[in-house]
């Protein structure tokens, strides 16, 4: 599965366990079954499938090296400031691809799903997770001590979707089973609509699990709940956040604080595509309209319909313009 670059976990360090005079590493990037590591000596290396399970997790060694990383790593990822597009734009740019948008056949048959099921595909994923998920399954391992199975399951939901990160996944695997965490799951899959991220990311943080992702510590709920939770890709639901909130500041960690405000974008998002007259089916949906919108494959897509209404803007008008700022652009004419 390809991992955006924007993603870049600087939680995370990375050993080579045959070349331990590279030092430690950041994970950059993965695809085409390769993956990409920046190194403490400064060099970026490329491991094929087969060579990249050398690289394992390690701890900062204490002289600093890590910390420069990290700076180096954090300084070559930050952009120049950008003009932001429109939820407007956004859905301007949807259309395009998806003519009938989230109702219509193109987006149905690509996101939500008809004919065999890929990864992409949410109303298979949702099925599924409520599936394995189901609470009476979870409450028996819990009583029976079997908390591997509980764990399996986790991991299986989430191994069938493309909403988390490959390398995520491996961490995940490495998880010690408990009974904490069995339990959490348990009420998690009992009462999604009531429950919140905190719990589940203590019982992984005690079951040395990766709490520090966001996709790991969100998604579960996502699909159990999809219109009430937020799957958070942080690399394109950040700068959601600044299109649909003025002086957003993305948070940083996962944590629940910073879920909230980055379920009441999602949920701001959806009610913007509402009154443009493009209502999505649930929260997965704006996971899927920021990735497809806000990519950075969409970047120059997004700058020619802002390009292009600004000139009809002038166009239109006999007197004079002043550049404002607004928060939508106007509704879209039905296809």
């Amino acid at each position: 599965m390809d991992v955006d670059e924007n993603e870049i976990d600087l939680d995370t360090l990375y050993r080579h366990t045959k070349r331990e005079r590279w030092g430690v590493a950041v994970f950059l990037w993965e695809r085409d079954e390769k993956r990409a590591f920046r190194f403490a000596d400064g060099e970026v290396r490329v491991f094929k499938k087969g060579y990249y399970e050398l690289m394992v997790p390690t701890v900062a060694p204490g002289d600093g090296s890590a910390t420069r990383l990290r700076a180096e790593v954090r300084a070559a990822t930050t952009k120049h400031k950008e003009i932001l597009p429109t939820v407007g734009h956004q859905l301007l740019l949807l259309l395009e691809e998806y003519p009938g948008g989230f109702t219509g056949e193109a987006w149905q048959k690509k996101h939500r799903g008809t004919g065999r099921r890929l990864k992409r595909h949410r109303n298979a994923a949702i099925t599924e997770a409520r599936d394995l998920l189901n609470p009476d399954d979870l409450a028996k391992f819990n009583a029976a001590g079997n908390h591997q199975e509980a764990l399996d399951r986790l991991i299986k939901v989430l191994q069938g979707t493309d909403l988390v990160p490959s390398a995520q996944l491996n961490n995940l695997k490495k998880t010690r089973p408990t009974q904490e965490l069995t339990t959490i799951l348990t009420s998690m899959a009992k009462h999604p609509h009531e429950a919140t991220v905190r719990p589940f990311q203590a019982a992984l943080v005690s079951s040395r699990g990766p709490a520090t992702s966001w996709q790991v510590v969100s998604a579960p709920l996502a699909l159990l709940a999809p219109k009430h939770h937020m799957c958070v890709r942080p690399s394109v639901l950040s700068t959601q956040g600044k299109i649909i909130r003025a002086r957003f500041n993305p948070p940083k960690r996962p944590d629940e604080t910073g879920y909230q405000r980055y379920l009441d974008v999602a949920k701001a998002v959806y009610a913007e595509l509402e009154s443009l007259g493009h209502a999505p089916l649930d929260l997965l949906d704006i996971h899927d309209f920021a990735w497809t919108t806000l990519r950075p494959a969409a970047k120059a897509e997004l700058a020619r319909i802002r390009e292009a209404e600004a000139a009809n803007a002038v166009e239109a008008s006999p007197l004079p313009t002043t550049t404002t700022t607004t928060t939508t652009a106007p509704p879209p004419k039905a296809p």
